[in-house]
């Protein structure tokens, strides 16, 4: 009988690996495979949204959820309470506060002293804001408003007068000294002004300059 080398015999061993049993026991397969924030996995529903802890709807509960949805929602009347005394409480993006601008004209240039303001316009953005006495002024022999110009950091007064010929509303009583030829303002030189509620100030700014020709 041959006796064979030790060397020459060779070993197996047989591993075997036992299918995962899916979730029957409630626990999910082992997975060598490395990954971020895995959310399929056969034993979590793909449809539930995994909420992190830096997740900020994670920690609010519903009566948070109620509150908040409480301080979204103002009513009209809470609006016109809040423009009736100059405040508001509503978060906005930020608009341009030039709300009434005009190009200006020959006519708001000459010996007429006066600068037109379309009337729906002075309406919206002044006459809403004026108490009732104030209104009545502009109605009737003026209202003196103090002016202020954000270019040269001063401050004028004019007069505000609604004009029953045409119904239509003007500045001046001092428009021609204190603002076209102390600014040196030409035809075509875009102008802006907006009322301040909070001081009751009109203020006023040269937005652009006319081009001018050689």
């Amino acid at each position: 009988m041959n006796e064979r080398d030790p060397r020459s015999v060779k070993v197996t061993k047989r591993v075997t690996f036992r299918e995962p049993i899916a979730c029957i026991m409630g626990e999910s397969p082992v997975s060598t495979e490395l990954s971020m924030s895995d959310e399929t996995g056969p034993c979590k529903d793909p449809n539930k949204r995994q909420k992190s802890s830096n997740d900020p709807e994670a920690s609010l509960g519903p009566k948070e959820e109620s509150k908040i949805e409480q301080m979204r929602v103002i009513s009209n009347e809470e609006k016109e309470e809040e423009e009736r005394y100059g405040v508001s409480t509503e978060l906005t993006l930020f608009t341009d506060p030039w709300t009434i601008k005009k190009a200006l004209t020959p006519n708001d240039l000459d010996y007429l002293n006066s600068l037109s303001l379309n009337a729906s316009t002075v309406e919206s953005h002044i006459m809403r804001f004026l108490h009732e006495n104030d209104q009545r002024k502009v109605h009737g022999s003026g209202l003196v408003v103090n002016v202020y110009d954000h270019d040269t950091h001063s401050m004028h007064k004019l007069l505000l007068k609604k004009w029953s010929t045409d119904q239509t509303y003007a500045l001046y009583n001092g428009w021609r000294m204190g603002f076209v030829r102390r600014r040196s303002l030409k035809d075509g030189d875009e102008i802006g002004m907006y009322w301040d509620r909070s001081d009751s100030n009109l203020h006023f700014r040269v937005l652009s300059r006319a081009p001018t020709f050689q």
